[in-house]
């Protein structure tokens, strides 16, 4: 328990400077920081859209047939089986 004779506490006003220091410190980096990123983000959609090839109409990718479809249209053909 000697070693805690050794330590030299800091004072009020030297805790007071040290969390204003930190405190101002990791505001400052991030509103820096947030600034940075922005700024890239903001540039490059502005370089992908002035470097993107125009879109073209949709391509439609319904499944349904183009045009109406008959029963009349449809060809059966049936086929005899022989039992044997």
């Amino acid at each position: 328990m000697k070693e805690f004779d050794h330590i030299v506490w800091p004072t009020s006003e030297e805790t007071k400077k040290y969390f204003i220091t930190v405190v101002s410190m990791i505001t400052i980096l991030t509103v820096f920081l947030f600034i940075v990123g922005t700024a890239l983000s903001t540039g490059l959609f502005t370089a992908k859209e002035k470097l993107a090839p125009a879109q073209s109409a949709p391509i439609n990718t319904t499944t349904s047939p183009v045009g109406d479809l008959k029963l009349g249209d449809v060809k059966t053909t049936t086929t005899e089986t022989s039992a044997k």
